[in-house]
């Protein structure tokens, strides 16, 4: 069942105290994807996907990754690490569409806040049979 899909902006700015995504606004098509619902008799070790798509207006997501994942589980409230973080590469600086995942987990606790490190790598050919259902529309 799709959580949410739509375009995901956000200002570069904070005005509540809290961390922005980066300090530079951007955009991405946003997918939530969740898949234990199609499915309740099935226990999924990751229950969710966000799938992205660079819209090219702003700052990519590459490197901020961790903080991007820490303000939709939010609020859409999942869970990070249970959540599949994939972005779709396309443009001209790549040959042929392909799938990106970010292995986000956290490492460090600082008091109430979680600190995540974000790892990004080719889909496997597993995760590329479950995502590409919710892909292939995502223009």
């Amino acid at each position: 069942m799709i959580l949410y899909d739509g375009i995901y902006e956000w200002d570069g700015k904070s005005t509540d105290g809290q961390q922005p995504i980066c300090w530079w606004p951007g955009s991405y098509r946003m997918r939530i994807v969740d898949f234990s619902s199609d499915n309740p008799k099935i226990t999924y070790l990751k229950s969710y996907a966000v799938i992205l798509k660079n819209l090219g207006k702003g700052t990519a997501l590459r490197n901020y990754i961790h903080n991007f994942a820490r303000v939709v589980s939010e609020q859409f409230d999942i869970e990070i690490e249970k959540t599949v973080w994939a972005e779709i590469n396309h443009g001209k600086q790549y040959e042929t569409d392909s799938l990106m995942v970010a292995n986000i987990r956290c490492v460090s606790h600082i008091a109430d806040r979680r600190l995540f490190s974000a790892v990004w790598r080719e889909a496997m050919p597993n995760e590329l049979a479950l995502l590409t259902p919710w892909t292939a529309d995502m223009n």
